[in-house]
């Protein structure tokens, strides 16, 4: 079981166990332990996807970190360690709910 903010990221974005440790580069005791302080990413996500929720729902937030071709999906980005364009996908796909 998941603690603090890296729980809520996960929930969130229906992540796998093997996603999480891949995108924040952590070891499974590491993640169970909540021991993420060294990632600030988590924390940022954390924001992001909380904000995302409240205007997406959930589910629907999940489904879209899944969508599109292979290699060019949200998750395909987190997976790469490029949370850069991740955030400015979710900012997109925000913008276009205006």
């Amino acid at each position: 079981m998941l603690s603090g903010p890296l729980s809520g990221v996960v929930e969130r974005l229906a992540l796998s166990d093997e996603e999480t440790l891949a995108i924040f580069e952590l070891d499974a005791l590491g993640a169970i332990a909540g021991q993420v302080e060294h990632r600030p990413e988590v924390g940022i996500l954390q924001a992001l996807t909380a904000e995302a929720a409240e205007r997406l729902g959930d589910d629907v937030l999940a489904r879209w970190v899944r969508a599109g071709p292979p290699m060019a999906r949200p998750l395909d980005l987190l997976l790469s360690g490029d949370f850069g364009a991740f955030e400015d996908a979710l900012a997109a796909r925000l913008a276009e709910l205006g």
